[in-house]
């Protein structure tokens, strides 16, 4: 779980801000991979974050392996 959660409150802008620790990135993407063909595109966004988040901090998951050829 998130260890800080920012929320904006502002009408109109309403967002929260969550800090992943590193450790949890990779148990994240095994819930999230694949993403559902029919999965919101927010889905389909965080999915794209945490893999990118993944391979800069070179963390081992499926969501990161290269596939086999």
């Amino acid at each position: 779980m998130p260890e800080r959660i920012y929320m904006n409150r502002v009408p109109g802008d309403e967002r929260i801000h969550l800090e992943i620790p590193a450790q949890e990135i990779a148990d994240l993407l095994d819930d999230l991979t694949p993403p559902a063909d029919d999965a919101f595109a927010a889905t389909k966004r965080l999915h794209a974050v945490l893999v990118q988040a993944a391979r800069d901090l070179s963390l081992a998951c499926r969501a990161t392996e290269e596939p086999t050829r």
